[in-house]
C-alpha cells in the first residue's frame, strides 16, 4: 500500500489551530497581529488614485504607499506566496472556473466584505481572531454580527446550491471519458521555484534594510502554509455552526484563540504595544460585522480566505478580492472620513481596563466558553432532532 508523501498529507484541524496562535503571537512580537482587508483597502484606494479619482486610504494606519514598499501588505504577498508554494508542492493547484451565478455571487459577496470590514472594522481575522487576543472588547461583540451574519449568507448559498440542482438534467449530460493518471507533474518544480522566490525576496527586502518587510513577508507565508495545509477556514467555522450544526471548526479556533490570549497579554503586561489592536466599539461592530459575515459566506471566504483561494486557483475569489478592495477603497469618498473616524465610530476599550491583564484574559476565557458552550448545545440539538 503506497503512503502518500508528506508534502501532500493534510494537517489535522488541531495542529493549524496550534500553529496558527503560535505564529499569531510571534507575528505580534515581532511587530503587529494578523489582519488582511486594511491593507486590500489600501490597494483599492491606489487603483481609484491611478484612475484618477483622487481619494484617501480609508485606515490612517495604512496610508497611500507604493505597494512593494508597503511593510503590511508584505503579509498579504507572503500569504499568497505561502499558499502557492504549498499548493503547487503537493499537486493542489488547478485554475477552478466558475458558473456565472458563482461570480455574481462573489462580486456581491466582496462588496458586502468591503463596506463590513470599514464599519467593523476590519475584517473577521483581525475584528475577531486577533482583536479577542489584543484583549479588545471589539472582539467579542462582532461574533453577534459574524454568527448571524455568516447563517444568512450560508442559507443563500444553499438556496442557490438547492436550485441548481433541482434544474440539472443528468440524462443529457455529457459522457465523461476515463482519466489517465498522470505519472509526474511539473507543479511540485514549480512549487520549489515559488518557495525559492520568496526567500529571495525576503533576502532582498533585508539586505535593503528593510527587516520589518522581509520578516511580514516570511511570517504571511507561514501564515499562508497553515491555511491550505490545514483548511482552517474563518468563514466555515461561523458559517457551519448554525446552516449545518457543525462547530467543529470552530471550537478549534477558539482554542487557538485561547493559546493565543494568553501570549498576546503576556506581551502587553510587560509594557509591550497595550493598544495594539484594540479597535473601536459600538453599534457600527455588530452592523459591520453582520454585514461583512453574509459577504464572506457569499464570497467563500473572508479576507484572507479570498487571498488563500485566489492562490489555489479558484477565479471567484478574484472577484471577491477585486470588488472587496474597490468598496473598502472608496470609504473615504462615501464617508468623508477615514475608518475611526466622525459619528459612526465609538472608542477603543481594552479589556485590561477591568481587573488589568489577568481579568482582562479571564473575560476573554469565559466568553470563549461561553461561545464554546453554545456550540456544543447547538451540536446536541442537531443530533437530538436526528
Amino acid at each position: 500500500m503506497n503512503q502518500v508523501p508528506f508534502r501532500k498529507r493534510a494537517w489535522p484541524l488541531w495542529v493549524g489551530a496550534i500553529a496558527l496562535a503560535a505564529a499569531n503571537v510571534g507575528m505580534f512580537a515581532f511587530m503587529r497581529a494578523i489582519g488582511v482587508f486594511p491593507q486590500m483597502s489600501m490597494w483599492g484606494a491606489q487603483v481609484y488614485n491611478l484612475l484618477g479619482v483622487k481619494v484617501d486610504a480609508p485606515f490612517t494606519i495604512y496610508p497611500l504607499t507604493p505597494l512593494l514598499l508597503d511593510v503590511h501588505s508584505m503579509i498579504n504577498f507572503g500569504i499568497v506566496l505561502g499558499v502557492a508554494a504549498a499548493a503547487l508542492l503537493s499537486e493542489e493547484f488547478k485554475l477552478r472556473k466558475e458558473h456565472w451565478t458563482g461570480y455574481v455571487a462573489a462580486l456581491a459577496g466582496g462588496v458586502l466584505m468591503g463596506f463590513g470590514t470599514v464599519i467593523m472594522p476590519p475584517c473577521n481575522v483581525g475584528g475577531f481572531y486577533s482583536a479577542t487576543m489584543a484583549l479588545s472588547l471589539s472582539g467579542p461583540l462582532t461574533v453577534l454580527g459574524l454568527l448571524p451574519g455568516a447563517y444568512l449568507g450560508g442559507l443563500l448559498m444553499k438556496w442557490q446550491a438547492e436550485r441548481a440542482v433541482a434544474v440539472l438534467d443528468f440524462n443529457s449530460m455529457p459522457k465523461g471519458e476515463p482519466v489517465r493518471a498522470r505519472s509526474s507533474s511539473a507543479q511540485p518544480l514549480i512549487g520549489a521555484a515559488v518557495s525559492l522566490l520568496l526567500l529571495a525576496a525576503a533576502g532582498f527586502y533585508a539586505s535593503c534594510g528593510l527587516t520589518k518587510h522581509a520578516g511580514l513577508l516570511l511570517f504571511g507565508a507561514a501564515f499562508g502554509v497553515i491555511f491550505q495545509r490545514s483548511r482552517l477556514c474563518f468563514t466555515s467555522a461561523f458559517r457551519e455552526i448554525l446552516v449545518s450544526g457543525n462547530g467543529t471548526v470552530m471550537k478549534w479556533v477558539l482554542v487557538s484563540t485561547a493559546l493565543g490570549t494568553v501570549g498576546f497579554a503576556l506581551l502587553k503586561a510587560s509594557g509591550y504595544q497595550p493598544m495594539h489592536f484594540v479597535l473601536p466599539v459600538g453599534m457600527h461592530t455588530v452592523a459591520g460585522a453582520f454585514v461583512f459575515g453574509i459577504g464572506m459566506s457569499l464570497a467563500g471566504g473572508c479576507g484572507i480566505g479570498v487571498l488563500w483561494r485566489s492562490a489555489e486557483g479558484y477565479t471567484r475569489a478574484w472577484v471577491a478580492l477585486l470588488a472587496g478592495m474597490m468598496t473598502a477603497g472608496s470609504w473615504v469618498l462615501i464617508y468623508g472620513k477615514h475608518v475611526g473616524e466622525g459619528w459612526l465610530y465609538g472608542k477603543p476599550v481594552s479589556l485590561a481596563n477591568y481587573g488589568g491583564y489577568i481579568g482582562g484574559t479571564a473575560i476573554v476565557f469565559l466568553f470563549l466558553a461561553a461561545f464554546y458552550g453554545f456550540i456544543l448545545f447547538v451540536e446536541a440539538r442537531k443530533r437530538e432532532r436526528a
